[in-house]
C-alpha cells in the first residue's frame, strides 16, 4: 500500500519547517509529512554560535552548487550555498535576523493584490515566529542607542529564538563607535519596520546557541512524520491535479488534500520542471511532458552580493588572534562551550554592528534616473535602505590561516535593491542534475553605481582617523576610491549573499508570475510553492526572515482554507 497523508511538505528549510508546524498543531490535527533531503543536523557542535561562519563548509549541510561564470564579474565563479537537513539554508546562513522594511511589504501587497503582506499584518505573523530574548547582561546598558526594542515590536512565543550573546566584544562597541562619531543614523530597533540606520543584530541565537528552522520540529506531534534523507524527483499528476510524491528510490506517496514545495529558489524549479511545469522550449528540449507551461519558472532571479573589506590591525585590537593560532587554547574553547556554552566560541563575532543606510546623492546620478518611475518612487520611500554593512564580523584570515592570526577587522558591504535579473535553468533530462544558476551580476548599471558610492562611503570612514590608528596592513580593499578601483575589486572579490529569491514569483496572472496570492501554482490544482522563491521584489534584509514569514502566511492560508482550527 502506497502511504498516503493529507498533507506533504517537500524541504524543511525556513519556510517548509514553519508551514509543517502550522500545519500540525491546528486543531484539527491533519496528518502531515515533511520529506528533506538531507539528515537531521542534530549535532550539537554545529550550533556552536561564533562557529557559524564555518558551518556551510560541512558537506552533510551544503548542497555546494556553484554558478555559472558571471559576466558582470569577468567569468568569475562563484558559491552558490544552499542548506541541506532540517533546517535548511537556516542551518549554514550567518544567523541574521533582520526583518525587511514597512515600505517593502507594503509594495509587496500592491503587487500581488493581497493585503495580508501589508507591515501591519506581516509584523504580527513575526511575533508569531520569534521568541525574543532580547539584551541578556548588564553589558548592554551603555549600549542603547544601538538597542533600545519596544516589547511590543517583538514575539516572546515562537519557535525561532532570537538574542544576543552574555558578553559583547569591545571591538564590536569600538568599531560601532566609529561610524556613531562620524554621523551615522542610529537605529535602536531595526526589526520595528525601518530598518534605516545603525544598529546592534539581532541573531538566531539564544544561550550562544544557533536556532534554525528545524526548532520548529522538536517534539513533533503525532500527526507530524518527518522523512530525512529522501530526496524528491518529481511531483505525480492526475491531469493537472497533484496528488503525490516520487523518490529517487522510486517510492510513491499520496496526498489527499495538498502537496506544498519549499525546497528554495534553487531547487523548486527544478522540482517543478521535471515534472511537468516551466519554460515550454526548456521542458521540450529534454522531451519532459508538459503538465502546464509557465515561461516564468526560474526565471526573475534576484539576489544580494556583497563584499569584504580586510585590515590587520594592532594587538590590542582583539582577543580573537591569540585563540586561532593556538591549537591548544581553541581545543579548549570548544570544551567551554559544549561544557556551558561560555567561553570564545559564544563571543567571537557574534555581537555585530550592522548597518542598513541611504545614498544621500543616489537620486541625482543617471543610473538611478533611468530606473522606471515606479522603482525610482520605491527607493525614495523613508524605510528602504539602498546599501548595507555589518561590523565585527568574523576576520576572514583567521580561517584560511590560523597559525598565524593577527588582530584584524572584516567589515562587509552589500548592494541592496538589485535590478540585476538572473535564471536558473534546466541543463538535463536527468532530474539529479542541478540547475544551471545564472545571478547576473553587475548586468545593471544601478547595482554597479550603489557599488561604488556605498564602498566610499565605507572606506571614508575607514581612512578617518579614529579608524586608520589601528591598521597595521590593508589585507583586502580597493586600489584606490576611483571607480574603476572599486569596481574592479567587487568584480574579483564580490560574491552572492545566499539571498536568491523571485524564481517562481507572486503575481496576480501567468504572464508574470509562477504562484497566485495564495500560494497556488497557477494552472494546476493542489500545488503550492512556500519559500523564497515567490518573494516578487528584492526585500532588503536578510531574507531568512521572509522565508519564515512565507512559510506561516501559507500555512495560515491552509488551516483557513480547509478549515483546521474550526
Amino acid at each position: 500500500m502506497a502511504k498516503k497523508y493529507d498533507f506533504i511538505v517537500v524541504g524543511s528549510g525556513a519556510a517548509g519547517a514553519i508551514v509543517a508546524w502550522r500545519l500540525a498543531h491546528s486543531k484539527k490535527h491533519p496528518s502531515v509529512l515533511l520529506v528533506e533531503a538531507g539528515g537531521k543536523n542534530d549535532s550539537k557542535e554545529i550550533r556552536a554560535d561564533a562557529e557559524r561562519w564555518l558551518h556551510k563548509m560541512s558537506p552533510d549541510q551544503n548542497w555546494g552548487y556553484k554558478s555559472t561564470p558571471i559576466t558582470g564579474f569577468d567569468g568569475r565563479v562563484i558559491d552558490f550555498d544552499r542548506g541541506k537537513g532540517l533546517g535548511g539554508s537556516t542551518s549554514i546562513n550567518f544567523s541574521v535576523w533582520t526583518i525587511g522594511s514597512k515600505d517593502d511589504h507594503d509594495e509587496i501587497a500592491r503587487i500581488v493584490g493581497d493585503g495580508e503582506w501589508k507591515w501591519t499584518n506581516a509584523q504580527q505573523r513575526y511575533k508569531r515566529i520569534e521568541s525574543y530574548h532580547g539584551a541578556p547582561s548588564d553589558a548592554y546598558n551603555n549600549l542603547k542607542k544601538y538597542l533600545d526594542p519596544k516589547p511590543e515590536n517583538h514575539g516572546t512565543k515562537g519557535p525561532v529564538h532570537t538574542g544576543f550573546p552574555r558578553i559583547v566584544e569591545q571591538s564590536a562597541i569600538d568599531v560601532m563607535g566609529i561610524w556613531a562619531k562620524h554621523g551615522t543614523k542610529l537605529n535602536p530597533d531595526h526589526n520595528s519596520g525601518d530598518p534605516t540606520g545603525l544598529a546592534m543584530s539581532v541573531s538566531t541565537a539564544y544561550n550562544e546557541v544557533r536556532s534554525t528552522g528545524a526548532d520548529a520540529l522538536r517534539d513533533p506531534p503525532e500527526n507530524l512524520h518527518i522523512m530525512t534523507n529522501t530526496e524528491i524527483s518529481r511531483l505525480i499528476f492526475h491531469g493537472t491535479k497533484a496528488v503525490g510524491v516520487t523518490t529517487f528510490t522510486g517510492e510513491e506517496i499520496y496526498a489527499d488534500k495538498e502537496i506544498i514545495l519549499s525546497c528554495g529558489s534553487l531547487d523548486t524549479p527544478r522540482i517543478l520542471m521535471h515534472s511537468g511545469i516551466g519554460p515550454q522550449d526548456q521542458l521540450d528540449s529534454f522531451k519532459i511532458p508538459i503538465v502546464r507551461a509557465n515561461k516564468n519558472v526560474g526565471q526573475h532571479m534576484k539576489d544580494h552580493h556583497h563584499i569584504a573589506l580586510e585590515h590587520e590591525q594592532s594587538d590590542h585590537c582583539s582577543e580573537r588572534q591569540k585563540v586561532y593560532r593556538d591549537k591548544q587554547l581553541h581545543a579548549a574553547a570548544k570544551v567551554q562551550w559544549e561544557k556551558d556554552g561560555t567561553g570564545p566560541l559564544a563571543e567571537f563575532a557574534c555581537a555585530m554592528g550592522i548597518g542598513f543606510l541611504k545614498l544621500e546623492s543616489l537620486s541625482k546620478s543617471p543610473e538611478f534616473q533611468a530606473l522606471p518611475e515606479g522603482q525610482k518612487r520605491h527607493l525614495e520611500k523613508p524605510t528602504v535602505p539602498h546599501y548595507e554593512l555589518l561590523l565585527n564580523m568574523a576576520h576572514i584570515p583567521h580561517f584560511i590561516d590560523p597559525e598565524n592570526a593577527t588582530a584584524g577587522s572584516t567589515i562587509l558591504v552589500f548592494v541592496l535593491n538589485t535590478q540585476s535579473v538572473g535564471s536558473a535553468t534546466l541543463q538535463s533530462s536527468n532530474p539529479k542534475v542541478p540547475l544551471k544558476f545564472d545571478p547576473n551580476f553587475f548586468s545593471h548599471p544601478y547595482d554597479r553605481r550603489v557599488a561604488v558610492e556605498a564602498t566610499r562611503e565605507v572606506l571614508k570612514i575607514i581612512g578617518s582617523p579614529e579608524f586608520s590608528k589601528d591598521v597595521i596592513a590593508v589585507q583586502g580593499a580597493p586600489a584606490s576610491e576611483s571607480e574603476a578601483d572599486i569596481l574592479e575589486y567587487w568584480k574579483k572579490n564580490s560574491g552572492s549573499t545566499w539571498h536568491m529569491m523571485g524564481t517562481t514569483r507572486m503575481g496576480r496572472n501567468e504572464d508574470d508570475a509562477v504562484v497566485d496570492k495564495d500560494f497556488k501554482v497557477f494552472g494546476v490544482q493542489n500545488l503550492r510553492v512556500a519559500d523564497a522563491g515567490v518573494i516578487p521584489i528584492v526585500v532588503n534584509n536578510h531574507t531568512q526572515t521572509t522565508a519564515y514569514l512565507v512559510g506561516l502566511m501559507t500555512g495560515d492560508k491552509l488551516v483557513a482554507e480547509y478549515g483546521l482550527d474550526d
